[in-house]
């Protein structure tokens, strides 16, 4: 048996963590005061950036319409002959037959604006974050529990401090099925949490972005010791590839987080200012973003010329290379908050159909929703879904609320229909402000009475709900009353 070299092509389709996605994946999480900032800083850093309401116009001549200015940059864009990684062309063409769709329009005598200076919310925590996605996975209620204890381990930035040894006795189950739960936890968002070191952490990261089998994921796995002492070319040799490949595959890497947890663990208090603004009209709901204070943008049509037009002089080679970078990088920004917009909009509308009861008739009407049924109808993954409303707010008839308001689990009941635990928090609310003051209802009475009612819960359950309504026990409400 001889060996031979032999050179074979493979043809191969993966994602590529590419600038554009990385960017719209960030914007996606972004506040809204947060993407103020951003806006602000990239108008500040791009030059070619320009607001619409900046430019100057002719003397005597009427404003263009927004219509107006989207149709012209879709004619006289000229980049669409050397930008690869974006298609340009149709790029406008869905800014101009979309971008106006999703703002919704303002009713002809618009409502007073809501001071939302006077709301100011409790940062969540990366518990309260995992918490939430567990209570609407589809895992059993063991893996439930070995989720909880997993997400219970977890050091600031995200990183688990417990053993498998740990976690397997602490739950009482087996090493395989803790494997797996933990492999489900730490593909919850943000993804890479609960991971065990920083190189899983990362190959978490990568394998999510389907990155798996790149070079970027072979240094991560089994060089990420070396790379703060090797250089790229010294890696590149290691590795038998050129070293702008090693480059590449580096700029990957930065772009993924060390300590996903840290974003959950910010202890300032941030004013809210709505996402979304959902008005009443007639007997129908109507969805509007929230768009004041976010300036509108454009590319210059000035430095668009200047890209379109090609260099007269060998010394102007590199100032024209420079200008056609920050308009592919200006392109990709708008691109990334149009998307960003754009899916807001559309969660928020599907979320407004599915929970019309509950904006008509009160929190007793909410249905069970969890982010698969939004996903679906959205057309995106259950991540995208989570991102969408992770920290946003909706400005409702009801007031504000966080969007992850309208998320709730399904309780069993007798007749096989699921309801909301939002409607069995309302009924418990209701069953302790009639109970008598001499025989206060406990937690397993309660239970009796929700199960003839048709409702399944178990008693800790019931005591858990209590709790988040902020009821003390029946002993302590029969003290105070007889106080």
């Amino acid at each position: 048996m001889t060996l031979q070299q032999r050179l074979t092509l493979k043809l191969q389709q993966k994602m590529v963590l590419t600038p554009s996605l990385q960017q719209a994946i960030r914007l996606l999480q972004l506040t809204r005061l947060e993407l103020q900032d951003e806006v602000a800083q990239e108008i500040q850093t791009n030059p070619v950036l320009e607001e619409t309401s900046t430019v100057e116009e002719a003397p005597g001549a009427a404003p263009p319409t927004e219509a107006a200015a989207a149709a012209e940059t879709t004619e006289s864009d000229p980049l669409d002959r050397y930008e690869e990684k974006i298609d340009v062309e149709s790029y406008f063409q869905d800014y101009l037959e979309t971008s106006m769709k999703y703002r919704g329009s303002a009713p002809e005598v618009p409502d007073e604006a809501p001071d939302t200076e006077r709301y100011v919310s409790r940062p969540e925590s990366l518990a309260d974050h995992l918490e939430w996605q567990i209570s609407l996975s589809r895992m059993t209620a063991a893996e439930r529990e070995v989720a909880r204890a997993i997400a219970g381990n977890l050091r600031e930035d995200g990183y688990l401090t417990a053993t498998l040894e740990e976690l397997v006795a602490g739950s009482g189950s087996d090493a395989a099925a803790v494997e797996r739960v933990l492999a489900l936890v730490q593909r919850m968002d943000p993804v890479g949490v609960a991971a065990r070191d920083l190189r899983e952490c990362l190959l978490v990261q990568m394998a999510e972005l389907g990155l798996r089998g790149t070079l970027a994921w072979t240094i991560v796995e089994f060089h990420l010791e070396s790379l703060e002492r090797n250089a790229p070319e010294q890696l590149a040799a290691r590795l038998g590839c050129a070293a702008e490949e090693v480059r590449e595959a580096l700029s990957l890497i930065r772009g993924l987080d060390p300590k996903p947890g840290l974003r959950y663990n910010n202890p300032v208090n941030p004013v809210i200012e709505p996402d979304v603004l959902v008005e009443k009209d007639g007997d129908e709901y109507r969805v509007r973003l929230n768009e004041d204070g976010l300036p509108k943008l454009r590319i210059s049509t000035q430095y668009r010329a200047m890209a379109e037009d090609r260099p007269r002089e060998p010394d102007e080679k590199e100032a024209h290379a420079y200008l056609r970078e920050k308009v592919r990088s200006a392109l990709w920004f708008l691109k990334g908050i149009e998307e960003r917009q754009r899916t807001i909009y559309n969660v928020a509308c599907q979320i407004v159909e599915l929970q019309r009861d509950f904006l008509d008739k009160g929190p007793a009407h909410m249905r069970p929703l969890i982010l698969r049924d939004v996903a679906e109808r959205v057309g995106v993954h259950e991540s995208t879904v989570s991102r969408v409303v992770s920290n946003k707010y909706m400005q409702t008839p009801r007031g504000v609320l966080p969007m992850k308001f309208f998320f709730s689990t399904g309780i069993s009941t007798l007749d096989g229909v699921d309801v909301s635990a939002m409607k069995v928090k309302e009924r418990i609310k209701a069953l302790v402000e009639g109970e008598s003051p001499a025989a206060p209802l406990s937690d397993q009475r309660i239970a009796d009475i929700l199960k003839r009612e048709g409702v399944l819960l178990a008693r800790r359950t019931v005591a858990k709900y209590r709790e988040e309504l902020n009821i003390s026990t029946s002993a302590r409400r029969k003290a105070r009353k007889n106080a």
